[in-house]
């Protein structure tokens, strides 16, 4: 089973250290606010002293800011109160700037009712939603089924608009993402206020462990001539500087066991054998000789969206800003809060770019460079490990600006494919 590395496991850790830091600075802030402070400034020569006898004291002061006649800072309210001691011993001017905090807001406001209670029905609706996922996004997904996981991840209750009280166990959909997505070993969901991130891992799988005990023949998978055949289990049928064709039998799982002049006798065995033959694969394509390239003109315009619950709404109407060609790259901001996190509402901006379009007349020699990486990527990708090349041709024809191209490649490989041996 994949593991996190140790850098992965302390940056993760780093992050949520960082989050949980932000988060007790925001609870302070409200606090302070829900409490009320006062902002003041402290006048004489004796404000650093005034400053050290209230930290001295557990006195709650921030913000300190030198002035040009003073000190200005920021002092709760039930400290203030008691402050008229230490003012008196430290021969210092105390001037209050301004009064804040809730209390102090809503007797300002007081006549604004519905400023206030918007604020309120704002925090409610986000405390509401914040309670559902708005968005899911899968991260290491690149070879695996995408809407069989997204199938998996809605029957277990991820999926948008989902109530979160509903998703199943983290656990069980780790299990069900190893038990039921081919090439994933490791899985894991996080949730951060409306959004639902599945972490994944995928590994190229191990060759399976043959099954010694199932009887099996080594046949040509292709034709070939035989450079060397090392037979270790099984009846040898090929040598050295053998021709054969696809399908020929190389090595038998049913060997005889008996002498001349006795009745037949078989034993049935699991044929092991590298059988390394010269092969030829081709493989063929057409290619343009010239190509469509995308230039940006240097005029570009922003267009805003917004995100909402997992519906765009395009602020604009026109999104193209009338280019008649262009290209669009998104970036993405979701707004989080404290402890609630995503909250469902994402802005994205899009950079709109005009370009123009213009044919590029493609070399012969780039033509064919293009031609034959693609054509090699093509013959390696059926390739078994170990395969080397000999040599290789390449030719062509054209025809109305159009390469007819062929690669021809000349190889060394291991032909034997092992199938069941018929009793």
């Amino acid at each position: 089973m994949w593991n996190m590395t140790e850098a992965v496991r302390a940056a993760h850790d780093t992050i949520i250290i960082k989050k949980l830091g932000e988060s007790k600075k925001m609870f302070k802030k409200i606090f302070k606010f829900l409490k009320g402070y006062v902002i003041i400034k402290v006048f004489g020569k004796n404000s650093e002293r005034f400053v050290n006898m209230c930290l001295h004291n557990g006195f709650d002061i921030s913000d300190i800011e030198p002035d040009e006649d003073g000190l200005s800072m920021k002092m709760a309210n039930k400290d203030f109160r008691l402050v008229r001691r230490i003012v008196k011993k430290c021969g210092v001017r105390i001037k209050i700037v301004k009064k804040c905090g809730f209390f102090v807001y809503v007797g300002e406001n007081k006549q604004r009712v519905m400023f206030p209670l918007c604020g309120i029905l704002v925090c409610i609706f986000f405390t509401v939603a914040s309670q559902y996922i708005w968005c899911v996004e899968i991260d290491g997904a690149y070879d695996a089924d995408t809407d069989k996981i997204l199938e998996v991840l809605r029957d277990h209750g991820v999926y948008v608009g989902a109530p979160k009280s509903k998703v199943s166990e983290v656990s069980e959909i780790k299990a069900a993402m190893l038990r039921e997505i081919d090439g994933v070993n490791w899985a894991w969901l996080y949730t951060e206020g409306a959004k639902a991130k599945l972490q994944l891992q995928e590994i190229i799988k191990a060759p399976d462990v043959d099954d010694m005990y199932t009887p099996t023949d080594i046949i040509a998978s292709r034709d070939g001539y035989v450079r060397s055949a090392i037979v270790t289990r099984g009846e040898r049928r090929v040598n050295s500087g053998m021709t054969v064709c696809a399908g020929d039998v190389l090595v038998s799982g049913k060997v005889p066991v008996f002498k001349e002049g006795y009745p037949e006798k078989y034993m049935y065995v699991h044929s092991q054998a590298r059988i390394f033959a010269d092969t030829i694969r081709m493989a063929s394509g057409d290619f343009k000789s010239s190509e469509e390239l995308r230039i940006k003109t240097g005029s570009s315009k922003k267009r805003i969206s917004l995100r909402i619950f997992g519906k765009q709404f395009d602020l604009f109407k026109d999104k193209t800003c009338g280019y008649a060609e262009y290209d669009i790259a998104d970036e993405i901001h979701d707004l989080e809060f404290p402890v609630i996190g995503y909250s469902g509402i994402s802005l994205v901006v899009s950079n709109v770019y005009e370009i123009r379009t213009a044919e590029h007349k493609l070399t012969e020699d780039e033509v064919l460079s293009r031609a034959r990486e693609t054509l090699e990527a093509e013959i390696g990708s059926r390739l078994g490990t170990g395969a080397q090349r000999i040599s290789d041709e390449l030719t062509y024809s054209v025809e109305n600006g159009v390469y007819k191209v062929r690669l021809k490649m000349n190889l060394r490989e291991n032909i034997g494919v092992e199938i069941p041996t018929e009793e």
